[in-house]
Parts: C-alpha cells; sequence; structure tokens
C-alpha cells in the first residue's frame, strides 16, 4: 500500500504505477488468507477469482468480488498496455488504493497474527 500511496504522492503522480501496486496489495492478501486457511489455488493474478475462493471459507468475502474484479485487470494492463488503452487517471488510483485498503483491512480482520 506504501508503494501506492507513495506513486500517488510524487511530482508528477504515477497512477499506473500506484494502481498496480494497490492491485498487488490486494492479491496477496488474498493469496495469504488462501494460505492461511489451507485452501489451494492456481497461481494467478485474478482476483475475482481468488475473493470467489475466500467465500468458499467465509460467505461474507462475496462482498469483495466487486472490488476484486475492479483491480484484477491492473495487474497486467499496466505491464502490457494496448496502444490504444487509456492510461489510469489519478482519480483510477485512488479508487485502487480505496479498493486494495478495503480488501486488506477486510481480511485483517478475520486472520489473527
Amino acid at each position: 500500500m506504501r508503494a501506492a500511496d507513495l506513486a500517488l504522492a510524487t511530482t508528477p503522480p504515477m497512477p499506473d504505477i500506484a494502481c498496480y501496486h494497490a492491485q498487488q496489495c490486494a492479491e496477496k492478501y488474498l493469496k495469504g488468507y488462501l494460505i492461511v486457511h489451507g485452501t489451494r489455488f492456481r497461481y494467478v493474478h485474478e482476483l475475482a477469482y481468488l475473493a470467489s475462493l475466500c467465500a468458499k471459507t467465509d460467505p461474507s468475502f462475496g462482498d469483495l468480488l466487486e472490488a476484486a474484479a475492479t483491480l484484477q485487470d491492473y495487474a497486467s494492463d499496466v505491464r502490457y498496455p494496448e496502444e490504444d488503452g487509456a492510461e489510469p487517471t489519478a482519480q483510477d488510483a485512488m479508487e485502487a488504493i480505496r479498493l486494495a485498503r478495503l480488501i486488506r483491512d477486510y481480511i485483517r480482520t478475520r486472520v489473527v497474527a
């Protein structure tokens, strides 16, 4: 999350990098939750898939599916942009950071270190 925040706060801001790091944060938290619960998963960047697996352990994870789906494309779109694809804006990055925090905080309340 810190990398995402820093990428957006720099001058000029780097919203594409902020979106990527927000996606990565959410991905690592979802995978961590699955590992803690002994759930096997494919090694992919598909956050909606990962959140749906989490929902098999805890159905309330269904509330995160939309947030996960919104974030998941930032894993590849930023690294492999399409020629005609629009770059993420600062507004997109702020939303990505908000969604990543939502997922992170949600999981933190369900996993005790």
